[in-house]
């Protein structure tokens, strides 16, 4: 049973716990907060100060956070201290063997991963999604639980898929894009733009 570190203590990371607790020894957490361990009971020991693979004993950590542009930044955080980054797929999942899962992705429970998909370096799949044949999803892409991405259909980098979402055959979405939940996306979704509904409309009052 490989010994891994999880950032985060928030939901996510609780999720993960749950679903890979079995199968992974988790020796502690990396999180500013200072309740949620404790009060969710998590596992292992609570690190806030500096870390190394050497003074918890692994060099493996888990991103176990959904804001694609923090998960970026622990990446390199951790990076730089000598940590590496598994690719983990539950149990439950059907992932092709012609997929390719780059560095740090996570399928979570009951994902369906098409044949000629690639997971790019810390993509996220949370539960019951599914990615359809030849599709991308970018680097520190997070997908939300339930969301169908239709083959063919590209996610850039940092995007963030909604619960529930769908995104058609085909479809291009943007760097750094976020998609509402429940949303259905029928064309293409530029850099940076939020979009919300069925049929999918640009949200620019919800982008920074």
């Amino acid at each position: 049973m490989k010994k891994i570190l999880v950032v985060g203590t928030g939901g996510l990371a609780r999720e993960f716990t749950s679903w890979f607790a079995d199968s992974h020894e988790i020796v502690g957490y990396f999180s500013s907060n200072l309740v949620e361990h404790s009060q969710f009971n998590l596992p292992g020991l609570l690190h806030q100060d500096a870390i190394t693979p050497q003074s918890i004993g692994t060099d493996l950590v888990v991103v176990a956070i959904g804001t694609p542009s923090v998960k970026a930044a622990m990446y390199e955080k951790f990076g730089s201290l000598g940590f590496r980054f598994p690719s983990i797929t539950h149990s439950s999942s059907v992932v092709s063997k012609q997929a390719d899962l780059h560095e740090g992705v996570i399928v979570s429970p009951h994902c369906v991963v098409s044949p000629n998909v690639t997971l790019s370096k810390m993509a996220y799949l949370n539960f019951g999604c599914g990615v359809g044949h030849d599709a991308v999803v970018g680097s520190f892409a997070h997908i939300n639980p339930g969301a169908q991405l239709g083959g063919f259909t590209n996610v850039g980098e940092m995007s963030l898929i909604g619960s529930g979402a769908t995104i058609l055959q085909g479809v291009s979405v943007g760097r750094n894009a976020t998609i509402g939940s429940g949303s259905v996306v029928f064309a293409k979704v530029a850099e940076g733009a939020t979009v919300m509904g069925n049929p999918a409309k640009r949200m620019r009052a919800f982008e920074s």
